[in-house]
């Protein structure tokens, strides 16, 4: 009887409850961060303190929620249409604040352009690292305020970025994908009329490739070529 009276004793009898609510504030924490909608509680989680401890420790949890969210996400942007035209513009219905540079991927699509462009017999695309970090800086603007598009909010076409920056060109163009893998990109691409042709191009010489990968939210791509 006095060993049930015990502080000790009741402690030990607290902890098993507080230990199971932080697990379920953490999971709770893990899938707000992840899940592809705009709202105040995702944006509040993803900013915490403990959402940062809870990613890292839980990153199983996004593995198995990615494809429950494939579907949503093909709705946005259609798996056969990754690429958007050139007066396209969507809206997405998320933002991503949290992404990282992809230059593994970047190198494997400059591989699968070159290799598109020796089948038809076409010279291939040198790396171009000044056009690399205006695509990244695209990409990662289009995640941040939540667009996908040539034209940003403000209006600002692929030539006006470019001439910002100073890069010097005789010709240029713009290509842009959004998918949840970077063969999915690319085919979009092929497929694309419009983008075939920049891909394809006999007067660009150089390409820069900015892949930022958003996690469940897909690889945002852009691509800068010029002669």
């Amino acid at each position: 009887m006095r060993t049930h009276k015990h502080k000790l004793n009741k402690i030990m009898g607290i902890l098993p409850g507080v230990v199971n609510g932080f697990l379920w504030v953490t999971l709770l924490s893990a899938m707000f961060a992840i899940m592809p909608i705009s709202s105040i509680f995702a944006t509040k989680t993803r900013e915490s303190k403990l959402n940062d401890w809870a990613l890292t420790k839980a990153d199983w949890l996004q593995k198995k929620l990615s494809p429950v969210f494939c579907d949503l996400f093909n709705n946005i942007i259609s798996t056969k249409n990754a690429a958007i035209g050139e007066s396209e513009s969507i809206k997405l219905p998320f933002t991503v604040s949290k992404f990282r540079v992809r230059r593994d991927l970047e190198a494997q699509m400059l591989e699968l352009v070159n290799k598109e462009r020796r089948s038809e017999g076409l010279k291939e695309l040198r790396p171009d690292e000044e056009m690399a970090v205006l695509a990244r800086k695209h990409s990662a603007d289009m995640f941040k305020r939540g667009y996908f598009s040539h034209i940003s909010p403000e209006g600002k076409d692929p030539f006006q970025r470019i001439n910002e920056e100073k890069i010097r060109y005789y010709t240029a163009g713009e290509n842009l994908a959004l998918a949840q893998t970077l063969q999915i990109a690319h085919d979009g691409l092929m497929n694309s009329p419009g983008h075939r042709a920049n891909i394809l191009r006999e007067g660009f010489g150089r390409v820069g490739i900015g892949i930022l990968d958003g996690g469940i939210y897909g690889l945002m791509i852009t691509q800068n070529f010029r002669n």
